[in-house]
């Protein structure tokens, strides 16, 4: 029986063995697959930061790019209502243009159109002799004469009010004229007849 002992004890033994080893080689391929699985997930966790870097780094780029645009844009809307503003003022600028050349052309009309008057006068007067234009001018300037002391108070409000409608130039010469056939005449009874 001792034999049959010590037989079931080495079997039990070599049992014990082998349940031994098999734990232990299992024990190892456990943390040999703990150990990869973890050495694996601190690669795959580096490898995600990196790429939150990039993805935060393209971010900003995006952001700067955005600023810069809008930038860029108010920039743009800037010289655009600029350029609207200069446009609307050269537009200003030929309407008075064009308003001043119809100015300078009916001024100059009436320049012409009182020279051919005064031209048409003169022959007119040179024609019918000089005692008819004096009787004329006479008449002429008694009556400017009159009319400006009648209308010498009212002159001098109008003209504190509002300015002349008549170049000073274009009056002037019919003055000069009326002074000039006002001392030709030498007939007060023309003067006064007329």
């Amino acid at each position: 029986m001792r034999g049959v002992i010590r037989m079931d004890l080495e079997r039990r033994l070599n049992v014990h063995r082998v349940l031994s080893l098999t734990v232990a080689f299992l024990a190892l391929v456990g943390w040999g697959a703990f150990a990869y699985s973890a050495g694996s997930s601190l690669t795959v966790e580096r490898q995600l930061l990196d790429e939150l870097a990039q993805a935060k780094a393209g971010h900003d780029e995006r952001l700067a790019k955005e600023g810069l645009r809008q930038q860029t844009l108010s920039e743009s809307n800037q010289l655009q209502a600029r350029l609207a503003s200069a446009r609307q003022e050269v537009e200003a600028l030929a309407r008075k243009r064009e308003e001043t050349r119809a100015q300078v052309a009916a001024g100059q009309q009436a320049l012409v159109a009182f020279t051919e008057r005064r031209e048409e006068r003169l022959r007119r007067a040179s024609e019918t002799g000089t005692a008819r234009a004096a009787k004329l001018s006479t008449k002429r300037a008694r009556v400017a004469a009159q009319a400006k002391r009648d209308k010498a108070p009212e002159k001098s409000r109008a003209q504190a009010a509002k300015p002349p409608t008549k170049p000073t130039r274009l009056a002037a010469p019919d003055k000069t004229r009326s002074s000039r056939y006002s001392r030709r005449s030498t007939n007060p009874r023309s003067a006064v007849a007329a």
